[in-house]
């Protein structure tokens, strides 16, 4: 076979562009963790679509001579190049494009390469789903599969100094296939007006417009090495090749943890079901060859445990390590259950939690996708249930439309639920009573949170006075401490007497003293309410009525009374804060019902409740412009509920 037989790296006409193309530049600041996460998405996906189990996925490091990397000579003729055409813009390239040019420098003056491959026991690949892989992004995958993207290699594309990814596979009938995509900046080249493209593929040829990739004996030995492999082990699958490996920019020695941390935290269920198997080898000394690791159901528990007490997740991990063998040992030792909806059943693994804050975890075909906060109609659902925890198991099969919406509404890095953004209107509502369901289930099986008050028949109250008094709004806590009785009220609702009414202007013989009234708010016995904070500037405020009220209206106040006697409340002392948004027990509030002062939004009607009634609302507020706080001071809230 003549070098004339190996495919070539071809730059085609195209548009022009920098060497920090969109393409990979959001895929740029991922982290190892979050690359390592898309790897075996995609290997996962592809034994479940060929019906193999386990899926089996190999990372393996190797090292290779510089000039056996395939279309070597035109990735360096197209590089100086580029550097020059875009230099001639002004006479110099930008400081990122810069530190690009420099790494791909680096690199090229290596006479060895290290060389991470990716193999495994897939459905392999053809011709279509070669372009598929190669192109922007189209999905060819079945509906089992847990990505809709079908661009989940391309964020391995920055793992190489080279910013050059080889790709090879074969196919159930043993048919090879291999090629490349290297991604550069656009140049203009001596004799040619278009520019060329940024993009070069690693081609065969050229055949009516289209790129015909190289296959069997035309497969240069960096991806024939590796095809060899798969078919020698598994008889079909797919290699991805990274030259000039970077590591992920962290130290070669943590490569393995790394690989298996990932893999252990986001795919714990497929792995313990024996449905998923990762390994790891390096191949690049000979002192290592035959030091095969594996992460199987035997070595999973202890890879977790490894990462039990870091409480904060990594960037771009997904999920934090203490999080994940929680939820690794609930899905163990937690009750087994089934939750039906309209759309399709979930699994839950149900149990209590150690760490006393409530979670839930979504993981569809077996891999981690969000929690609790991400996921419609649970996020804040259960601050008034006993801790917790809660592993939602969702697959193609029992899940049947309800997994199809869930994974349609998933971004590209499958870790969030954009319904309203993904989903059409009615899906998206579909979505969310699915999730309704859930919700329900949970609640009703969680113990709910004692709320009986506790009501002393006295108490002991510091007030310290006023004097050295620095302004309105900046108490002083100097003065003598005096005692104060208990003050009962005597009815839940009692007129508040605030005092004369304007007098008459100067000239008037009498002044008028009508007194005016208004309702006091009281949660004595009439009402039990619990207010948390749940996010900035967001409370959720569980309400329970002890006798039934007609008419009732709800606002949260700024508190702004120091003294323990409150004796000093008036209006001007309860500032009522401007509310951004309301739901009332997960529904948004109709407007009509809404109080508004000023164009302001600072209550809400709830209308007439009943005894045994309980509301859980939400409220996102801003401060009133006009408050004035100390220096590095929390405000008091406090929720008021009144007769309208």
């Amino acid at each position: 076979m003549t070098n004339n037989a190996l495919p070539k790296l071809q730059f085609f006409p195209g548009s022009s562009r920098g060497f920090t193309p969109s393409g990979i530049s959001g895929f740029s600041d991922l982290r190892p963790s979050a690359i390592v996460r898309e790897l075996v998405q995609n290997s996962l996906d592809a034994a479940i679509e060929a019906g193999v189990k386990p899926a089996k996925i190999r990372f393996r490091l190797t090292r290779f001579k510089k000039d056996g990397i395939p279309g070597i000579q035109e990735y360096e003729d197209t590089f100086d190049c580029a550097v020059e055409t875009h230099k001639s813009v002004g006479g110099k390239l930008s400081s990122q494009a810069s530190r690009v040019v420099e790494v791909i420098r680096k690199a090229l003056g290596q006479s060895e390469q290290d060389v991470l491959s990716v193999l495994d026991n897939g459905i392999g690949l053809d011709d279509s789903r070669m372009r598929a892989l190669l192109g922007d992004g189209i999905s060819v995958k079945g509906r089992d599969a847990m990505g809709t993207y079908g661009n989940g290699h391309s964020t391995i594309i920055p793992a190489s100094n080279l910013r050059y990814v080889l790709y090879g596979g074969v196919n159930f009938k043993g048919a090879r296939i291999g090629s490349g995509h290297a991604v550069l900046a656009s140049s203009i080249r001596d004799g040619y007006q278009q520019p060329r493209s940024g993009d070069g593929f690693l081609v065969h040829k050229m055949e009516n417009g289209h790129h015909i990739c190289a296959t069997d004996r035309h497969l240069p030995p960096l991806i024939t090495k590796d095809v060899d492999w798969i078919t020698q082990n598994h008889m079909h699958g797919t290699a991805i090749i990274v030259p000039a490996f970077n590591y992920f920019k962290e130290p070669p020695e943590k490569l393995s943890d790394l690989v298996f941390e990932s893999a252990a935290r986001n795919f714990f269920p497929a792995i313990q079901e024996g449905r998923l198997i990762v390994e790891f080898e390096d191949l690049r000394f000979e002192q290592n060859a035959g030091d095969l690791l594996i992460l199987d159901r035997v070595k999973l528990k202890e890879v977790l445990e490894e990462g039990r007490e870091n409480k904060r997740k990594k960037p771009g991990a997904f999920i934090s390590g203490s999080r994940a063998y929680s939820a690794y040992m609930t899905f163990q030792k937690g009750e087994k259950h089934t939750i039906p909806t309209e759309h399709g059943d979930v699994e839950v693994r149900y149990g209590s939690t150690a760490s006393g804050v409530t979670q839930v975890d979504l993981y569809r075909n077996g891999m981690w996708i969000t929690d609790a906060n991400n996921l419609p109609r649970l996020r804040y659902a259960f601050s008034d249930r006993q801790p917790f925890h809660a592993v939602l198991l969702l697959n193609s099969k029992s899940g049947g439309k309800l997994h199809e919406l869930v994974r349609n509404a998933e971004g590209p890095l499958h870790n969030e639920l954009h319904p309203k953004q993904r989903l059409s209107k009615d899906k998206a509502q579909e979505l969310g009573n699915a999730f309704g369901k859930i919700k329900e289930w949970l609640k009703a099986r969680a113990p709910e949170i004692s709320s009986e008050s506790y009501n002393p028949d006295d108490f002991l109250a510091l007030d310290f006075g006023r004097e050295g008094e620095t302004g309105p709004n900046y108490p002083s806590f100097w003065g003598i401490p005096e005692a104060i009785s208990k003050r009962v009220p005597s009815k839940s609702y009692a007129e508040l007497d605030v005092g004369p009414g304007p007098s008459r202007q100067k000239g008037t013989k009498k002044s008028s003293k009508s007194t005016k009234s208004r309702p006091q708010p009281q949660l004595g016995p009439v009402f039990t309410a619990t207010s948390v904070a749940i996010d900035t500037n967001c409370q959720r405020v569980v309400v329970e009525c002890h006798s039934s009220l007609s008419d009732a209206q709800l606002r949260l106040c700024v508190d702004q009374n120091i003294d323990a006697t409150c004796d000093l409340r008036s209006r001007n002392d309860t500032k009522a804060l401007i509310l951004r948004e309301i739901r009332i027990d997960d529904k948004p509030v109709d407007k009509r019902k809404l109080i508004k002062e000023n164009e302001q939004i600072t209550g809400v009607h709830l209308g007439n409740i009943e005894s045994g009634d309980s509301l859980d609302i939400v409220l996102e507020y801003s401060l009133p412009h006009n408050l004035i706080l100390p220096p590095d001071h929390e405000p008091t809230l406090r929720v008021d509920i009144y007769k309208g």
